[in-house]
């Protein structure tokens, strides 16, 4: 399959038809997926998917269609599906494609594959590491590896042509602490571009860190107390003012921060990164989905907002210019806004130093119901489990709920870690926070 002879098919349908303009994104990805469940395999799943999405701009307005075969007859089919949606629907002046430009210098990693062995060898060195933690440790529910080979192309009848591969490794696993007729689950997981970037020991030690440390947990009356949020709890709280950022809720008017550029809405603390050539990023490429090249934007910085995201359409919905932000969630649907490594800048300080700048502390192990809270006013109530810090003990507790506002919540920030993480394509340090509401017996 040539991704040259695919486009230049369309650009033949594209004259015959007298269509103003075209734009064909093709998808390759290639991997294999190994599960295993209380020690034994329970998957080995080689899989490969492709398709092409095909959108056609005529008469001012614009259609879409998709194929799952990447051949000039599937092609021609896709593209005759994409003229016939546009021509019901409503002519946009926004809609339309990104001119060809240059590209960002960027190196990603080459695909390294591992060999079967190897990857058993990985998965077995995750469960070696959980199950010598402490003898606590009785179950592995899950431990699974995933690797990947993901070719991206992109092309429009304006110029742009644009061809990544992008290579990617993910471990996790599950595993299950017992103590006194009581049961606790730990999970942690890594995804990298390359499997020498994951530590399968670190995996395996920190999922039996926080099972053991919720054993004999208990609830605890309600009070204002001090939040320590780590980074695998702490990106969820952040996933939330992503939203906020996205170019195409604040032209809907669904975001909090809209129309407050150049405003102080957040602690001085933070600073909010929005990088697309972020070095060894999971979204980190050249250019974005619809061919525009990325680049690095700091929105929020120590505290202003400077900058919302932006693909073609929802840029010039709002007077502006694309940040390279278009993304696709599948090949089997338009781009739209979408994120890139999107982060919060560390601070200086150790776990430790910042359990040292309150007392009482509560840090937040588990979050339950984070799809329930209000990404527009920022309003949430979720149910939480963690530890409680006071005078030198630790104290694991459950069953609490810990209610807010989660652009008062970033007001509100005192300190932050020095050990940003990602989980995917967000990263955050630990975030220590002013006294909320948590509430149990």
């Amino acid at each position: 399959m040539s991704f040259e002879r695919i486009t230049e098919a369309l650009f033949d349908w594209q004259k015959k038809r007298e269509v103003l303009a075209v734009e064909i994104f093709a998808f390759i990805k290639d991997g294999l997926k190994i599960q295993k469940k209380d020690q034994n395999l329970e998957a080995f799943e080689p899989f490969r998917e492709e398709g092409g999405a095909i959108r056609v701009f005529h008469r001012g307005s614009c259609g879409f269609s998709y194929t799952t075969h990447l051949t000039p007859e599937e092609i021609h089919g896709a593209a005759e599906r994409a003229l016939e949606t546009a021509q019901v629907m409503e002519k946009d002046e926004a809609f339309g494609f990104p001119e060809k430009e240059e590209y960002p210098l960027l190196e990603l990693p080459r695909p390294q594959e591992l060999s079967v062995e190897e990857k058993f060898e990985i998965l077995e060195r995750v469960e070696k590491a959980a199950l010598s933690f402490d003898p606590r440790i009785k179950r592995l529910q899950e431990v699974s590896l995933k690797q990947s080979t993901t070719t991206i192309w992109v092309a429009n009848s304006l110029g742009t042509r644009a061809l990544v591969t992008i290579p990617g490794f993910s471990l996790v696993t599950v595993v299950v602490a017992e103590e006194e007729g009581q049961a606790q689950m730990g999970w942690e997981w890594q995804a990298a571009l390359s499997p020498t970037q994951v530590d399968p020991r670190a995996i395996g030690q920190e999922a039996a860190k926080r099972a053991i440390s919720r054993l004999k947990a208990e609830m605890i009356p309600s009070r204002k107390i001090s939040i320590l949020l780590p980074p695998h709890i702490a990106v969820d709280f952040l996933d939330l003012v992503s939203e906020a950022l996205s170019g195409d809720q604040v032209v809907k008017g669904k975001s909090f921060l809209a129309g407050k550029l150049g405003e102080k809405v957040f602690s001085e603390l933070i600073t909010i990164v929005d990088d697309g050539l972020l070095p060894e990023g999971l979204e980190s490429r050249p250019f974005d989905d619809e061919g525009h090249p990325q680049e690095t934007k700091t929105l929020i910085h120590q505290g202003v907002l400077e900058r919302f995201l932006f693909d073609t359409y929802w840029g010039r919905k709002a007077g502006a210019s694309s940040t390279g932000n278009a993304r696709r969630g599948s090949f089997k649907s338009p781009p739209g806004v979408g994120l890139t490594n999107f982060f919060i800048k560390p601070g200086n300080y150790s776990r430790e130093d910042l359990l040292c700048q309150a007392s009482p502390v509560f840090e937040v192990l588990e979050v339950l119901g984070m799809h329930t809270a209000d990404p527009v006013s920022g309003d949430f109530s979720v149910g939480v489990s963690g530890l409680l810090h006071q005078g030198g003990s630790v104290r694991p507790i459950t069953g609490m709920a810990l209610s807010g506002n989660i652009f008062e919540l970033f007001k509100r920030v005192e300190a932050l870690g020095n050990d940003l993480r990602f989980y995917g394509s967000m990263g955050s340090p630990s975030i220590l926070i002013g006294k909320m509401d948590l509430s149990g017996a």
